[in-house]
């Protein structure tokens, strides 16, 4: 293990940001040494106390200029992109580089793989990490690590590849978050059109990128669909209610087309309830373990590979392994060269507390 250690300012507490933030305090290479919240009522509270541990003898501001004082090495930044301007969230990050901070996030997740990134984002990031001679890592788990680097590894035991899919299936009635719950369109009429709709295929076209650029390909498009299955009973989850007969599960449809046929496919199953509605891969039998969360992955290629990852432990995995995924990125990216990074680029390890 690393004798080096690395001063961390934290920002963003919600379900994940929580979950990031206990990872920071907890690990012997990392300390804390700012936090930034939004809401009033956690300003001047200990750190610690607003996550659910132990006081750690840090309060948190909302003062922004005060956070972006602080002496840290690292950024890891949580705050959410939901009800904010672009403008505002890259206003913040390129700030951050400036002040010679580097970021580790899993916020926009677009900015995974900054190549497709429009430049207008690109340049205001870039000009802070030639400022602040800073970098920047963007990753998660969907998009993220189950959607590029898994795939990636799984793919390369093979050759002549004819295609790649990766079914997902997540159970959230443990999430509390009722922003991402309409924002899915949970509780709704399966007719009734949600705000991701308009979304479009946003931060997934960079693991498709990615993934297509380890096979030496390029595709012509991608096309993206929602589909839905609806509740067989009343159900009141901890996100808000959902009525028989209304949107429980929410499935995403990407396929990446080459030469017209569609190569890469990547369909992940949201679901609200504990409880199987739909006949979608990948399947469960009997009743759900809904703490686990499931992503397969099979390439047809020589050999075929067929792969599920399976995440468990604790009522959030997915959130866990997100914050996991961008808190293990910290050591590299801040012992990087300058610049913007993608999973291409950063190798990211497990935790420095291995074996204690």
């Amino acid at each position: 293990m690393s004798s080096k250690t690395y001063r961390v300012a934290h920002y963003g507490t919600g379900d994940t940001g929580a979950q990031a933030l206990r990872e920071v305090i907890a690990r012997p290479d990392l300390e804390l040494v700012g936090h930034l919240v939004h809401t009033p009522e956690k300003a001047g509270r200990d750190s610690g106390e607003i996550v659910g541990i132990n006081p750690v003898g840090l309060s948190a501001t909302t003062d922004f200029d005060e956070f972006l004082s602080c002496d840290a090495d690292c950024v890891t930044y949580f705050a959410t992109d939901f009800g904010r301007e672009d403008s505002q969230v890259i206003d913040e990050m390129a700030a951050i580089l400036a002040s010679g901070k580097n970021i580790v996030t899993s916020t926009m997740p677009m900015l995974s793989y900054p190549p497709l990134v429009p430049r207008e984002i690109t340049d205001r990031l870039e000009d802070g990490c030639k400022a602040g001679k800073t970098s920047f890592f963007c990753s998660g788990i969907a998009p993220g690590y189950t959607t590029d680097a898994f795939i990636i590894a799984c793919g390369s035991v093979s050759h002549a590849i004819k295609s790649i899919t990766l079914s997902e299936r997540v159970f959230m009635a443990t999430y509390q978050d009722p922003m991402v719950f309409s924002f899915m369109g949970f509780g709704q009429g399966p007719d009734e059109p949600a705000m991701v709709d308009s979304a479009g295929i946003g931060g997934w076209l960079g693991p498709f990128t990615a993934v297509a650029k380890t096979l030496g390909a390029t595709f012509d498009e991608v096309r993206t669909r929602r589909e839905v299955a609806v509740a067989d009973a009343d159900y009141e989850c901890l996100a808000g209610p959902i009525p028989k007969g209304t949107v429980a599960t929410v499935r995403f449809v990407h396929e990446a087309f080459v030469g017209g046929t569609p190569r890469i496919t990547m369909s992940i199953i949201y679901s609200m309830i504990d409880k199987v509605v739909d006949d979608w891969a990948p399947v469960v039998n009997g009743t759900p373990d809904a703490n686990v969360r499931t992503s397969q992955v099979v390439i047809d290629g020589t050999p075929k590979v067929d792969v599920t990852l399976s995440l468990s432990g604790g009522d959030q995995p997915g959130v866990d392994a997100t914050a996991g995924r961008v808190v293990n990125a910290i050591p590299t990216t801040c012992d990087a060269a300058p610049g913007l990074y993608s999973c291409l680029d950063m190798p990211v390890w497990g935790r420095a507390d291995f074996g204690q």
